[in-house]
């Protein structure tokens, strides 16, 4: 996964997937409601563009992808903003303490995990009390999604699998989440799923 990252990082946010990932991002990235005092985090934030945008409002902007093409590219465009953090890691073993981020988010990525349940349990994990998650991935509730999700598991080796609302949802609540809104674009073909950590008893 991470040659396929790697390689294709010089022209991303150049290209046309690219671009159109970005469009995506953006619907998450609203969901989120980003506040002055949050502490937010990417996770697969690839080229760096939701942890720029984040820089502008949140207390603290962090990215963190396994490809070290992408972490590289997501620093150099963001070479003019002081308050953007990269760290090089893995989505199943987040490179950060327990609590530590009030609002995390990972767009177009989800799709890509190994470990989907551990991956949320990581995203739970960093989140602090109260805390919120947003995922946006393509979404097997349409058939398109559907057969495209077995075109890319025998084509690109990246590709984990794409998920159906129910099992995306099923993932966050297991990992201790309480999901809040779904919301879905291009008929049912990608999912934005918001969640709140929920406390302690």
């Amino acid at each position: 996964m991470r040659r396929h990252f790697d390689r294709w990082s010089p022209r991303y946010e150049k290209d046309r997937v690219s671009r159109f990932n970005a469009e995506i991002q953006g619907a998450a990235f609203e969901c989120l409601g980003l506040l002055p005092d949050d502490h937010f985090l990417d996770v697969g934030c690839g080229s760096g563009a939701a942890v720029r945008r984040a820089a502008g409002v949140a207390q603290r902007a962090v990215g963190v992808d396994l490809s070290a093409g992408m972490i590289s590219r997501a620093r150099e465009l963001a070479t003019d903003v002081p308050n953007a953090e990269f760290v090089r890691g893995d989505s199943e073993s987040l490179p950060f303490s327990a609590g530590e981020f009030s609002a995390v988010l990972c767009t177009t990525s989800f799709h890509h995990f190994p470990d989907p349940l551990g991956a949320a349990g990581e995203m739970a994990r960093v989140l602090d009390v109260e805390g919120r998650l947003v995922v946006g991935d393509p979404c097997t509730d349409r058939r398109a999604a559907w057969l495209l999700n077995l075109a890319l598991r025998a084509f690109q080796r990246s590709h984990v699998s794409f998920y159906s609302s129910q099992q995306l949802q099923g993932f966050l609540e297991q990992a201790g989440l309480k999901v809040t809104d779904t919301r879905f674009l291009f008929g049912r073909g990608y999912q934005i799923c918001k969640a709140h950590k929920v406390p302690s008893a």
